[in-house]
């Protein structure tokens, strides 16, 4: 049977090989290499009958209206209710085991009868298959990052999926976001940009990042202009910043995941190789690139660093709730790998992964693109912007949160849990009004830390914290003489724009500005500004807009 699938793959491949004359001979040979070891799924690279086949790319593909605004796309670091793998596998069955343990599994797989085998593998591994569910629906590849859904979150709280066109002419695997809908119980929407999730991280409010792919194959596979990838990144999944950059790996592959992690909201992990390798000064290019940007906090990110020499693909991790999963290749550099990890991320539990099996990890293909996080659909969000730039210690200080059961649960708890320097943890009830929770902690002494975190229950049994990880990593400011807030704010608003305008606060450089689609709640950063006005041009006729000024005298 399996020469039978062998040849049926193959022998399509290989006419197309014979009629191709400028076939590259490399990836000719490379692709008849990966088709004899890996008969049941595509390569992740095109193959040269898909490069003739490039124009039906988003054939039929149906475009539908956005989500009802406000709309956040969430992120890998936040609670997931499963996570979705292909059969025939691409990781090895102890390592389901481990995801099991965490999480629910859900496999794709093609018929009934793939099924049951898959169930006795599972439970001849020892898999607690009470934890399993399958979506039976044809598959292409094991690279579920790649094709699997994107989760939104409308204005109405309700959690969606976000179909986007996968850039393969591989029929199969782009419809998996569409089987998943039903599957799912979950409403659908169609956004026309050719993409894929090996290409693409993003924070959970409203900052994303990919590299220069999804321009190019926009443009190229479906005429959408760079502008117009940015607006709908906007409409359908509330992306206000987007950074796109050229690809430091200089791969065949160009995605993001092969140098580069949101850990967190202000967390970011880039590869770094020695000053001998090809690309090190494209790789410390996009490093410092991405330490100068500014979070969604307002602080510039957390940069941390991986030593990848011989192009290891340590940053293609998974986070599946609170724990951290990193492909791992059996050499030295492994300890270290994780070591960085462990200091980036305090409180996971980090677990190295290897892959002995016919696929083995590779520099352009790991552990996160065979495995696809699932978000809680019923989920209770804490939405907050951290309090981490250094505060004016003249007076008390306020933390407010939004926080919502995506299932309608109520809320049965919301605390406020924070310390002064090294003292004990204090605990402050948050009080709501208007959707919005607020608790205030008490003056303290200038130069005083404080570390804090929000906690919520609801009457599901859900808990959860922020920062997800809660105590073990909390929110920190120190308070020192600070400046005044700016004063005399207005908004002229146009068509497709917003002008603010505010009054000079006398020793900053930077202002910071924040927006939300609530006076009371939600304000995500949005950009700075080094005088006194700033034009908002990510903004829609349809929507309305609140903002807030901070000074500041550092960027």
């Amino acid at each position: 049977m399996k020469k039978l699938i062998l040849l049926a793959v193959l022998l399509p491949v290989i006419c197309v090989f014979a009629q191709n004359k400028a076939a590259d001979p490399d990836l000719v040979k490379r692709t008849e290499e990966w088709f004899k070891n890996n008969p049941n799924s595509m390569p992740h690279w095109m193959t040269p009958d898909e490069l003739e086949r490039i124009n039906e790319i988003g054939k039929g593909f149906i475009e539908t209206q956005p989500p009802v605004g406000p709309v956040r796309q969430t992120a890998e670091f936040e609670r997931m209710q499963s996570v979705l793998i292909r059969n025939p596998f691409g990781i090895p069955v102890d390592f389901i085991k481990q995801l099991s343990l965490v999480t629910d599994v859900v496999t794709i797989v093609a018929t009934t009868n793939i099924r049951r085998t898959v169930i006795n593998t599972y439970l001849s591994a020892g898999i607690d298959t009470s934890k399993c569910d399958f979506l039976l629906a044809p598959s292409d590849s094991y690279w579920t990052r790649d094709y699997g859904p994107w989760y939104v979150v409308d204005g109405n709280n309700t959690v969606g999926i976000c179909d986007f066109i996968y850039n393969r002419p591989r029929p199969n695997d782009d419809d998996i976001p569409v089987q998943m809908a039903p599957f799912l119980n979950e409403p659908l929407y169609g956004m026309r940009v050719s993409h894929t999730g090996g290409n693409y991280m993003t924070d959970g409010m409203g900052i994303s990042a990919s590299t220069q792919i999804v321009y190019e194959e926009s443009l190229s596979q479906l005429g959408v202009s760079a502008e117009e990838v940015d607006q709908k990144m906007n409409d359908y999944l509330g992306i206000h910043t987007y950074h796109v950059v050229q690809d430091p790996n200089d791969t065949y592959i160009d995605h993001i995941d092969c140098w580069g992690k949101f850990l967190d909201v202000d967390k970011i992990l880039i590869r770094e190789v020695p000053s001998s390798h090809p690309q090190y000064d494209e790789i410390e290019a996009t490093a410092a690139y991405f330490a100068s940007q500014i979070s969604s906090y307002g602080n510039n990110y957390q940069l941390f660093r991986v030593n990848t020499p011989n192009n290891e693909p340590y940053t293609n991790s998974l986070i599946l709730n609170d724990h951290v999963f990193v492909p791992i290749m059996g050499t030295a550099y492994d300890a270290a790998a994780l070591a960085v990890y462990e200091a980036a991320m305090p409180g996971y539990t980090i677990t190295g992964v290897l892959n002995n099996t016919a696929t083995p990890w590779e520099s352009t293909d790991a552990l996160h693109c065979r495995t696809r996080g699932t978000i809680d659909k019923e989920m209770l969000n804490i939405y907050h912007v951290a309090q981490v730039l250094n505060k004016d210690s003249s007076g008390d200080y306020g933390i407010n949160a939004k926080i919502v059961s995506y299932g309608s649960h109520t809320i049965t708890s919301a605390q406020l849990i924070y310390k002064v320097n090294e003292g004990d943890w204090i605990t402050l009830p948050m009080t709501l009004s208007k959707d919005n929770y607020t608790a205030v902690i008490p003056h303290q002494a200038s130069g005083s830390q404080i570390s804090y975190y929000i906690h919520a229950e609801d009457n599901s049994g859900r808990v959860e914290n922020h920062p997800f990880i809660g105590q073990a990593d909390p929110h920190r400011f120190t308070l020192t003489g600070g400046l005044e807030a700016p004063l005399n704010l207005t908004v002229t608003s146009s068509l497709n724009s917003a002008l603010l305008d505010w009054d000079p606060v006398a020793g900053a450089s930077v202002y910071r500005i924040y927006r939300s689609a609530d006076p009371y709640s939600g304000f995500v950063f949005l950009n700075t500004s080094g005088t006194d006005s700033y034009t908002d041009t990510t903004v829609s006729a349809a929507n309305k807009y609140f903002y807030y000024v901070t000074a500041g005298d550092t960027k």
